[in-house]
């Protein structure tokens, strides 16, 4: 082939590609072109699983843009034919990231769950043993504060709400004891932070608590998680010096891996939920079957296909740090 041809064919190669980066950009596609679109224009590889195979798992499993998100975390090529295009990706990198991240956020739903339990239980509990306050009071400065809370109850108080016969109870005169039945997580970390700043105790832990309530709304929206590991990250934090002086001294963790690791919004927020998990929960058996059930996932279902990723340092690296974070916190629970 001279090298006029060559020219034409590359002319025309980049011709279509922009007709259907055009198309993606502009018009629906079908499943079956998504998948040509991965291919021919993303440079996606479908040697694992195939393209039919492909089709099937974006008809009944999944969809294009968010199983697309996933490749976020990887490089593309700068320069050359293949400039822009994914270096070395496969479909099946893709497939096998989203269905981890739905086992993350699944395990993040439940143990925020029992983190909540226990911060009530918590709360409750101090404020029944302080002859500082009778239960009502607090209710008050906290709705003071933050009296749009108030409106947030009432709009929970119609036929179709299972609060609805709590609020209708209470309403006018709340104590902390029942107003916490009908608050959002969000909500009621508010009311948590105002009594343990009227009150002190040894070691609050309310500022820790907003990266919980991150972490549990992305799950439980079901936001991606697993598709911002490389940086730059979304978002910057205000990174936790006791919490990174406190996993400063698990083994394996030096200074650098955890300023970088820890820099990461999602892993930041993990760290933090299993530290809040270890500290708030009182009950042993719950915290080892929850630790288990994190640990069989790290161990067992995120090395299933573990030579997918296994040339990708990012996705490596931050699963070696997660491993010894989870590593620690599950030896601490048994």
């Amino acid at each position: 082939m001279n090298l006029n041809m060559s020219l034409h064919y590359s002319i025309i190669k980049i011709i279509k590609q922009t007709i259907l980066e055009k198309k993606m950009n502009k018009n629906k596609l079908s499943i079956k072109e998504q998948v040509t679109h991965m291919k021919e224009v993303q440079g996606i590889k479908f040697c694992i699983v195939n393209e039919n195979e492909a089709e099937e798992f974006l008809k009944n499993n999944n969809y294009y843009f968010r199983v697309k998100s996933y490749a976020k975390n990887y490089n593309k090529y700068d320069k050359g034919i293949n400039k822009d295009k994914y270096v070395s990706l496969e479909f099946a990198y893709l497939k096998e990231l989203s269905i981890l991240d739905m086992h993350l956020r699944k395990y993040i739903i439940q143990i925020t769950l029992d983190i909540e339990h226990f911060l009530k239980t918590q709360l409750l509990r101090d404020c029944s043993e302080n002859n500082e306050e009778d239960g009502y009071s607090i209710v008050e400065d906290f709705l003071e504060k933050y009296p749009y809370i108030r409106e947030n109850i009432n709009s929970k108080n119609n036929r179709n709400s299972i609060c609805r016969e709590l609020i209708f109870k209470y309403s006018a005169d709340f104590a902390i004891w029942n107003i916490v039945e009908v608050l959002s997580f969000g909500d009621f970390i508010k009311l948590y932070e105002i009594y343990y700043k009227k009150y002190p105790y040894k070691e609050s832990i309310y500022k820790y608590l907003y990266s919980i309530k991150f972490l549990r709304n992305a799950a439980a929206h079901n936001s991606c998680l697993l598709n911002s590991l490389k940086n730059p990250y979304n978002t910057r934090i205000k990174l936790f010096k006791d919490i990174n002086t406190y996993i400063s001294k698990i083994n394996g963790v030096n200074s650098d891996v955890r300023r970088r690791k820890m820099s990461n919004p999602i892993i930041n927020d993990f760290v933090v939920m299993l530290y809040v998990f270890n500290n708030i929960v009182t009950s042993t058996s719950i915290k080892k079957n929850s630790m288990s059930t994190l640990k069989n996932i790290i161990d067992i279902r995120f090395t299933r296909h573990k030579e997918y990723f296994e040339k990708n340092q990012i996705i490596v690296s931050d699963y070696k740090f997660i491993k010894i974070i989870v590593d620690y916190f599950y030896y601490k629970s048994v």
